[in-house]
């Protein structure tokens, strides 16, 4: 779900993080010693970063259709710089599908990410 960022340049030989929608989740390391991607679901998993507050409403839409949501609390302000936005949605392909600051409309978003149009 396009935020109106830019996404880093597409070269070959370097990786430029970032987490833009559409690319590839940004790794970067826990403060207890394990990757980001170690806190991962096996499917959708919403981070939410930096002490981000509630997301019953987005864990209440993607129950009702039956997808399976992690959420996972990641504290600090460096990762949240890293993803610049206080939510980011990780497909299970490890891709950004949406981030923000707030989740203004949880059902549309899981429709919309979920490929399912109103």
């Amino acid at each position: 779900m396009p935020d109106g960022s830019d996404p880093p340049p597409d070269l070959v030989n370097e990786y430029v993080p970032s987490a833009c929608p559409g690319g590839r989740a940004p790794h970067a390391w826990l403060e207890d010693g394990r990757s980001l991607f170690d806190a991962f679901g096996f499917e959708f998993t919403l981070l939410r970063l930096g002490g981000a507050g509630d997301s019953e409403g987005l864990e209440a839409a993607a129950a009702r259709i039956g997808l399976p949501l992690t959420v996972t609390d990641i504290p600090g302000d460096d990762i949240r710089a890293l993803y610049a936005a206080d939510y980011a949605l990780i497909r299970p392909d490890q891709t950004v599908a949406w981030r923000g600051d707030t989740i203004d409309d949880p059902a549309g978003l899981i429709d919309i990410v979920r490929g399912s149009f109103r």
